[in-house]
């Protein structure tokens, strides 16, 4: 048995993924659906009934729990008078701004992490693995170039490098 769980978490066993659980894409149109409906100046029930959902549906909807179907999405967007592409365009700048802010939170709290860090070698190793990391990542399968570093060679020679 699978449990549908907010923010993309499932209950189902391990090593199974859910493929039909809510993303944050799925979030994001639910959120831009919001916004236009409010800007519409429409309650959740008058939507719902316009697209034939309840309000509770149209709620779930809105908050990311329940994906939304092609054809419902259509439909919503029929109602408000809108076309499909501006809720997918704002959705995906509405995610990116949320990964944005997801990657300003991860920069500092690596800053705090290596702020705190008082030996100059385990700093320069964790720059250098930083690098390596970073070089293969922009060259993606290159793991056979030997121009590109591996992160833990990289980790590797600068501990021993230190170490001298």
């Amino acid at each position: 048995m699978y449990v549908a769980m907010p923010a993309g978490k499932s209950a189902a066993p391990e090593g199974h993924v859910n493929n039909r659980l809510p993303t944050t894409m799925d979030q994001a149109v639910g959120k831009r659906i919001r916004s236009l409906r409010r800007a519409a100046g429409m309650t959740l029930r008058e939507l719902g009934e316009a697209v034939g959902v309840s309000g509770v549906q149209f709620q779930r909807y809105e908050t990311g729990v329940s994906r939304v179907a092609a054809s419902r999405l259509m439909a919503i967007c029929d109602a408000l008078g809108v076309q499909v592409d501006s809720v997918i365009a704002g959705a995906s700048s509405a995610e990116m701004e949320q990964m944005s802010r997801a990657r300003r939170i991860e920069s500092a709290e690596l800053a705090r992490a290596f702020n705190a860090i008082s030996d100059p070698t385990h700093r320069r190793a964790i720059i250098a693995l930083a690098r390596a990391f970073a070089a293969s990542h922009e060259h993606p399968g290159a793991a056979d170039d030997q121009s590109i570093p591996n992160p833990a060679t990289s980790l590797n020679e600068a501990l021993s490098s230190e170490a001298k």
